[in-house]
């Protein structure tokens, strides 16, 4: 377990600048529900100050299955006026949380997830309307916030979907327990602190809980009751998203309502009007494939089950670029600011790690009188547990050792065969070279960065990617240099 991600996972998150907005837009959507004189006006004012959110709420609207209520609809006020208070104020709910999830990298990973949770939040809200005695709003925001914590590591973490995603496939580990072996973050603790953080209320709060509500769904307490419902419809998600047939999701997802005293027909009339709420949001989605969660919902007897899109696929290069070009420019703005030396290089690693997809990313430091690189800081699931092994004797014929003293930047390949020269601890994961880059001021040497992943990461055909590497060891250089002349 990796507690000291934690804090790094929440300063990402903390660091997001459309945060703020997606905050005040749920802790305004919230106070409308308590007002009894909130107007459609009011509501349109909230959602017209984000301006995605205005674009995706008309795109909503407009959507096939709503263009018999009243034709071409190009305001929010009409938006309201059609589809309904509640139903605008929900989409405005739901879509601000895609707004935090929404990424460039493993898109359509993230958009299939994001469709998981509107189907749950609609699955829960139906069954609500058809059990009675619970709110279907209440329900759907319950549902929908089930998800808020695993969809924020998903979206803030992605050098660890691969493991996660091997946790779970070969260590047959839930979601939850999955992503707090590989990260060190209980899913939903991470989704109560950032929603307290933000001052979200606590009716978006109270259902996230590690609790477990237990029972026939009819002899419970509202409360209770309200949390069964949510679990079921989270883990009926679930098992479209893996199950391996239709038959079997079928047989499970049964299972899962029968459990909780749900009839047949409810659970599959309330099943089919969530499928088609949540294909009204598909033409919002960016993914040029329709996301396997989709897929699944629409595949029949004879149609094999998708799979989701490897998340051990490395970044496309444009995408590469991008990442680390954006690095260069706030380290730069950084240097203007004094910023500390351990951020600027904390950033550093974290865009090397993340735009390259590697497996690790490492700065070492210069201990000249104990002749020796001690890994100072890191990325990469391995990196916390090998770090006390690490350290590098430079008075010692390892490869590292001669690459930092020769100056030079290097690669250093797996062996075919195990060699002495090459550490115990690299090339533990699938990563197939290491590139090293010296770190010097006034030609004095100090440190260096060691970055370990696939070999296509530092192609020439990615030259780009290659040209910013060396642009931010020399802004690491600078930085150290400006901050020894004071």
């Amino acid at each position: 377990m990796k507690q000291s991600f934690r804090p790094t996972l929440i300063k990402r998150i903390a660091q997001n600048p459309d945060f703020p907005a997606f905050a005040r837009t749920v802790q305004e959507a919230y106070r409308l529900t308590d007002d009894e004189l909130a107007s459609a006006n009011d509501l349109s004012a909230l959602i017209l100050r984000d301006p995605a959110l205005t674009h995706r709420i008309l795109r909503l609207a407009n959507a096939a299955h709503y263009r018999h209520l009243g034709g071409q609809i190009n305001t929010v006020t009409r938006a309201v006026t059609v589809l309904g208070f509640e139903e605008v104020r929900l989409a405005a709910l739901a879509l601000s949380l895609f707004e935090q999830i929404d990424s460039k990298a493993h898109s359509r990973l993230l958009q299939s997830r994001f469709m998981q949770a509107i189907y749950q939040a609609f699955l829960a809200q139906g069954l609500a309307r058809e059990l009675g005695g619970l709110s279907t709003e209440e329900m759907f925001l319950c549902a929908l916030f089930q998800d808020f914590g695993a969809l924020l590591v998903y979206r803030h973490a992605p050098e660890h979907l691969a493991e996660i995603e091997r946790a779970r496939r070969e260590d047959g580990l839930d979601e939850d327990t999955a992503i707090q072996k590989v990260v060190g973050v209980l899913p939903v603790a991470l989704a109560r602190d950032v929603c307290r953080q933000w001052g979200l209320p606590e009716s978006a709060r109270r259902f996230l809980t590690t609790a477990r509500a237990s029972g026939k769904i009819t002899r419970l307490t509202p409360e209770a009751r309200a949390l069964r419902l949510a679990q079921l419809a989270r883990a009926s998600a679930e098992v479209i998203a893996r199950g391996e047939s239709v038959e079997a999701i079928r047989r499970d997802t049964l299972d899962l309502a029968h459990r909780c005293e749900v009839e047949t027909s409810v659970f599959e009339e309330a099943s089919a009007a969530a499928r088609d709420h949540m294909l009204e949001y598909e033409e919002l989605l960016s993914s040029a494939e329709r996301p396997a969660f989709l897929q699944r919902m629409e595949a029949d007897h004879d149609t094999p089950m998708p799979v989701e899109e490897s998340v051990t696929s490395a970044p496309q290069p444009e995408e590469r670029s991008e990442r680390l070009i954006a690095c260069i420019e706030q380290t730069t703005q950084a240097l203007t600011e004094e910023e500390p030396l351990g951020q600027i290089f904390a950033r550093m690693l974290e865009a090397m790690h993340a735009g390259l997809g590697l497996d690790l990313a490492v700065l070492y430091m210069l201990e000249r009188k104990a002749w020796k690189l001690v890994p100072r800081l890191g990325q990469g699931a391995s990196f916390a547990e090998f770090k006390p092994r690490m350290t590098v004797p430079l008075s010692e014929t390892s490869r590292l050792a001669q690459v930092f003293q020769s100056g030079e930047d290097r690669s250093i390949h797996r062996p075919r065969m195990p060699s002495d020269d090459i550490f115990d601890w690299q090339f533990r994961a699938n990563g197939d070279v290491a590139m090293v880059y010296p770190l010097h001021v006034n030609r004095a040497p100090f440190g260096l960065f060691y970055l370990e992943g696939p070999a296509a990461a530092f192609t020439e055909g990615n030259l780009n990617s290659l040209r910013t590497l060396r642009t931010l060891r020399n802004q690491a250089a600078l930085a150290l240099k400006s901050r020894s002349r004071r």
